[in-house]
């Protein structure tokens, strides 16, 4: 039997007010709605911060090194401000991955 290859992400969000929530991931579509839904699944950080857009994803290999590139974003003001890119709307970008499956 082969283990089921995941593929995790990382991502960062910025909220309607202006802060940024970084996150991972083996399933963006399923957590964007949780996000967006505010419901118990959540981030309870986002319940308090309506999230807006994504900012930044990137592909990590394994849920390991999604956690620690998590954290090293996390601890750095200076890498997050480099990652921060396009805003794209979490709505649309939630509609735009739903057509490819």
């Amino acid at each position: 039997m082969h283990p089921t290859l995941s593929m995790y992400f990382v991502y960062i969000i910025e909220t309607e007010d202006g802060h940024y929530y970084t996150g991972q991931t083996s399933d963006l579509l399923r957590r964007f709605r949780e996000h967006l839904g505010g419901g118990k699944h959540s981030a309870g950080y986002l319940r308090m911060h309506k999230p807006k857009y994504l900012v930044h994803v990137e592909e990590c290999g394994s849920r390991g090194r999604a956690l620690k590139r998590e954290s090293e974003i996390k601890r750095s003001r200076r890498l997050k401000r480099t990652l921060i890119g396009t805003r794209r709307d979490l709505l649309e970008v939630i509609e735009s991955e739903k057509s490819y499956r």
